[in-house]
């Protein structure tokens, strides 16, 4: 009888802690274009919603966003032509964004009170106004309720119909821009 308790025990814990828990995230998106007659490297805020099992990673979901109107370059004339009609668009595509929609796990481990996933998502991400499907790799940290997504990946500014003032992009602006993604959250 003593170990039908202690297995109903375990087996309670272990639903509490398998049950679906979600985040409000904010944080920072970096981006850097390096282009063989500049290097540019900028900041935007990032936003967003993750709910996960953490039971079956394939639960994963999240949606996030950087503003365009809150990237930032260091230089207040360059950050205006991004923002401007011939680059982002940021009056009428105001938002880069990305939708998960689905999710593979690669790898997950604890190491004291740190357990570590790394997965890919797949999802919708859309800059300058165009969707596309992106699979990214992304790693997530847990702490107790704490909780870190970060990602990095490449994008190509033709595949979103970036092109820019003509001839800028390849020798000022980079044909890829590097992006890397770090929320934070608290898990409930």
């Amino acid at each position: 009888m003593k170990y039908f308790i202690s297995t109903l025990a375990l087996l309670a814990t272990t639903a509490v802690c398998a049950a679906p828990q979600g985040a409000e995230l904010k944080g920072q998106a970096t981006f850097i274009s390096d282009a063989p007659v500049e290097k540019i490297e900028g900041t935007g805020d990032a936003t967003g919603t993750f709910s996960v099992d953490f039971a079956d990673l394939s639960t994963l979901k999240a949606d996030l966003k950087v503003p365009v109107a809150s990237m930032k370059t260091g230089n207040t004339t360059r950050d205006d032509h991004m923002r401007g009609a011939e680059w982002l668009e940021a009056d009428k595509c105001a938002d880069i964004s990305f939708s998960v929609k689905s999710t593979k796990s690669i790898k997950s481990e604890t190491q004291g009170e740190v357990t570590e996933h790394q997965v890919e998502v797949t999802g919708d991400f859309t800059v300058y106004c165009v969707s596309k499907p992106l699979t990214v790799p992304a790693t997530i940290k847990v702490k107790g309720d704490k909780m870190k997504i970060s990602t990095k990946f490449e994008l190509s500014l033709a595949d979103f119909d970036i092109k820019g003032k003509a001839g800028v992009v390849g020798e000022k602006v980079g044909k890829t821009i590097a992006i890397s993604t770090s929320l934070n959250g608290v898990l409930k």
